[in-house]
């Protein structure tokens, strides 16, 4: 999985004024916790933070804070309703030694049979959580849909990872082909000549 660096600087809890006032520096207050690590209170400025904020990507997040390295994952984002810029963060600790459960994306790929047919694709999830090894971590999870048929679909628990396990619930829909009108009316022309066609033979007994 792909890596980013961000640099941070060691922040004390404070008032709601004190956030505000963080905030209007152009930084978000952020918190790191987990995996052993004692609970950290940091600031990362706004315009770094959307580097993993405002991207589908996920990353394994290298923050540097007074010369020390903490690896992290995202974990949860407050983000302002009116701006939608984040405006808390909180990250969790990892290892390279403890399997890592993260949401990584997923990539729909392939023309499906169902499509050709005039069915229409509907994408159930664009992330799917995964668990396994940090070195195992994928930037994403190819899904190939070329032989899916109308009205089938892809749950999360028929996805293959190499090293890695499904961690979402495995009835969790990735994607379907749904009928729609066009493959109603095709059908019911194919039925109605299937019945052209065996009339004849019908009436000849």
């Amino acid at each position: 999985m792909q890596t980013i660096t961000l640099k941070a600087e060691a922040r004390t809890i404070g008032t709601k004024q004190d956030l505000k006032k963080i905030r209007r520096a152009g930084n978000v207050p952020c918190i790191i916790y987990g995996n052993g690590t004692q609970h950290l209170d940091i600031a990362i400025p706004l315009s770094d933070i959307k580097k993993i904020t405002d991207t589908p990507k996920s990353y394994i997040i290298h923050i540097e804070l007074n010369g020390e390295v903490h690896p992290c994952i995202l974990h949860d984002a407050q983000y302002d309703p009116i701006t939608d810029n984040a405006i808390h963060i909180d990250f969790l600790a990892i290892s390279e030694n403890k399997p890592v459960e993260i949401a990584v994306p997923v990539n729909v790929f392939g023309n499906a049979e169902g499509v050709k047919q005039g069915g229409r694709l509907r994408i159930g999830v664009r992330k799917v959580k995964i668990c396994g090894p940090m070195d195992k971590l994928p930037d994403q999870i190819d899904v190939d849909i070329t032989n899916l048929s109308v009205g089938k679909a892809i749950y999360a628990g028929e996805l293959n990872v190499e090293g890695c396990k499904i961690a979402s619930p495995k009835k969790l829909m990735v994607c379907e082909i749904k009928h729609t009108r066009a493959v109603a009316a095709a059908t019911a022309a194919a039925a109605t000549e299937t019945a052209a066609a065996e009339k004849p033979a019908e009436e000849k007994k």
